[in-house]
């Protein structure tokens, strides 16, 4: 029909959602602090339905360190600033 709009509809997947939960924990308070991937994960969790696995939030997570974006960072060896784990790979923001 002529003047209809397409409504297609989007699926996200749960890598989505852990990237947008990452974002958001590290562009708000976390700014300039380095997190490593296990508190990431432990943090993205608590900030998602319970119907997640800690199982596929790593999975996710991976693919957010391997894939980090143009705004996050990730140190190769770094120190987290939640559990101050020593070398470990850790994704920020800088700070300003």
């Amino acid at each position: 029909m002529a003047g209809k709009h397409d409504m297609s509809t989007r699926v996200f997947a749960i890598g989505d959602f852990i990237r947008r939960v990452v974002e958001s924990l590290l562009h708000g308070g976390g700014r300039g602090r380095f997190l490593c991937a296990r508190c990431l994960v432990k943090l993205a969790k608590n900030h998602l339905d319970k119907s997640y696995t800690t199982r596929e939030v790593a999975q996710a997570m991976e693919d957010v360190f391997s894939a980090a974006g143009p705004v996050m960072h990730v140190m190769a060896s770094s120190i987290c600033a939640v559990c101050a784990r020593k070398g470990v790979a850790c994704l920020g923001v800088p700070s300003r």
